[in-house]
């Protein structure tokens, strides 16, 4: 498939500017033709963007960045007016006065430029930014910290994938599997896995980043899966991050179907799935299509509250596995991860089933299909991040249609 807009944006929203006029707003010109520029960090702007809250930080400095004549940006470097603590990238935005006296910000976005970066390149402006309180003892603290021990600014040549990684290492998810297979897993893990349960089938789906994305094709979904034989069927889908040789699993769907002398007790299986996954109090207290939200601290809340249990969950069709899904993470926009992270955790599991005899107990009935599914937000996200900015710094246009083919 050609580059996606939406995961174009991803990069776009976290790094948008705001234009400005070739003189700076205090009348004089910016900086000359060779002027510094901040080194960029990726990763920082990535999480500072989704715990950022302009409300409660104000304006310590800016840079620009660009040459006259051409368009110059401006970026702001925020600290929290009550417990002094630096945002590590510039924002662009509009520089507000406030009551205190201080200069707060109205922004919408996040840049990849460092403010530590700016300040030991000396193009950090603080003159006419007034700072009290905490935010004036953060700002002593931090430039004794720097006279100390400078802040070293990763280079603009980090990998992105080697962040991604690094970003969701050990987090929850991580220890989120269902039937042996674990989110955030590597390709290879999953691929060893799916071939040692001896199922009859195996396909891997590729998909590719765009046409000059260096190694911008990547494996989307492993499937495995064995039809109904003698009335019984099992089928896993797993789908990766789209991150080029770097694949993670951040989705995972697992069904099993029964014939009716295999079928398990309704009560066995909600028991198993208690004993698993917790979060509720007991296998009575199951309802018929769970939910548990594992949280980044590692507690399990239970419930749809967050209304993204049809992402993956539901029955899955086991006579036709759709092993060519497109990837989720390439067409979720920046603020539905935002939600998603925020108001699902760091993995969503869910678990449906169906009965063949409703008129027994509950307990007693027999399960003829269940689907358990597990899919990581965060990891979707860091996944997304580093395939968007492979493809920015490759320099990575969308396939050109082909030229007119005369007739043969």
């Amino acid at each position: 498939m050609g580059i996606s807009v939406r995961l174009v944006c991803l990069v776009l929203c976290l790094s948008g500017a705001t234009a400005l006029h070739a003189d700076t707003q205090d009348g004089t010109a910016v900086a000359p033709v060779d002027s510094p520029v901040p080194q960029q960090n990726f990763l920082s702007s990535v999480k500072q963007a989704f715990k950022q809250d302009f409300d409660h930080q104000v304006v310590r400095g800016h840079f620009d960045v660009g040459v006259a004549p051409d368009v110059v940006h401006r970026y702001y470097c925020l600290v929290d007016a009550k417990s002094g603590r630096r945002e590590p990238n510039g924002v662009p935005g509009e520089p507000v006065p406030r009551a205190d006296g201080m200069t707060g910000i109205k922004a919408t976005a996040v840049s990849v430029y460092g403010c530590a970066s700016a300040e030991q390149q000396g193009i950090l402006v603080t003159t006419g930014y007034l700072l009290v309180g905490g935010a004036a003892a953060g700002a002593t603290a931090a430039a004794t910290s720097m006279v100390a021990a400078p802040v070293a600014v990763p280079p603009v040549a980090v990998a992105p994938v080697v962040v991604a990684r690094a970003a969701v290492s050990g987090a929850p998810a991580d220890r989120v599997d269902v039937a042996g297979v674990k989110l955030g897993m590597p390709l290879d893990d999953v691929r060893a896995i799916l071939k040692s349960k001896n199922l009859l089938v195996y396909h891997e789906s590729m998909q590719t980043l765009g046409a000059r994305a260096a190694g911008g094709r990547f494996v989307n979904v492993v499937a495995a899966w064995t039809p109904l034989v003698d009335g019984d069927a099992e089928a896993f889908t797993v789908m990766f991050t789209p991150v080029p040789g770097k694949e993670r699993a951040m989705a995972i769907v697992h069904s099993m179907d029964y014939s009716s002398g295999h079928a398990v007790r309704e009560g066995a299986l909600s028991s198993g799935l208690t004993k698993k996954y917790g979060g509720y109090p007991g296998s009575d207290g199951l309802p018929a299509a769970p939910t548990w939200r594992v949280q980044h601290d590692g507690s399990v809340q239970v419930g749809d509250t967050c209304s993204r249990r049809d992402l993956f969950g539901g029955l899955a069709d086991l006579g036709v596995v759709n092993a060519d899904r497109p990837n989720l993470a390439m067409k979720t926009t920046p603020d539905e991860f935002r939600y998603q992270i925020d108001s699902c955790g760091d993995a969503i599991v869910t678990e449906d089933h169906l009965v063949s005899n409703a008129m027994l107990p509950n307990g007693e009935r027999p399960v003829t299909r269940f689907t358990v599914t597990a899919y990581s937000p965060p990891i979707a996200f860091e996944g997304a991040a580093a395939a968007a900015q492979l493809m920015q710094t490759s320099g990575n246009v969308p396939h050109p249609r082909d030229a007119a083919i005369p007739e043969l």
